[in-house]
Parts: C-alpha cells; structure tokens; sequence
C-alpha cells in the first residue's frame, strides 16, 4: 500500500453550504494532537469532517491568527489527501 500524506483544513461554509475560508492548518498539528483538541478515540484517524465547536474554534483559530469564533461562517475541520 502506497502511504499518503493527509493535509488538513480548516474550511468556514455560510448559511448556503458555500465555501468562504479555507485555512491550511499547520503540520504541527498531528493526528494525535486533534484527537486531544476533539476528544477522538485513540484510533480515530481524523479523516472525517469535524464542525469546530468554541474550545476547538478559539484553540485552532489563535494557531491560524484567524477567529473562527464569530459566527459568521460554520467551520470544519477536514482532511484532503495529496497527491
């Protein structure tokens, strides 16, 4: 099996269900790192797409210098593979 790197995104839909922000979260942020930030099992890749409630929103946003806290736009957590 040929292994795949996995980027992560922070991405903010309106009330649409249309994209309006995208942010690539930095690498620092491994696997391990978000399922302590999600409260995911142990096993749970993190591959899914995740809304970000307050506490991941406040913690994810302060990363990015962006506030995701607003209310302005729904956001996610999501995982693309890269080629």
């Amino acid at each position: 099996m040929t292994p795949v790197t996995v980027s992560r995104w922070l991405r903010g839909f309106d009330t649409r269900g249309e994209l309006e922000a995208e942010y690539r979260l930095p690498d620092s942020w491994t696997t391990e790192r978000l399922r302590n930030l999600f409260g995911a099992d142990d096993k749970d890749p993190m591959f899914d797409s995740y809304p970000l409630g307050p506490v991941q929103a406040r913690v994810l946003g302060n990363e990015i210098g962006k506030d995701l806290s607003s209310g302005e736009f729904e956001f996610f957590l999501e995982a693309d593979a890269e080629e």
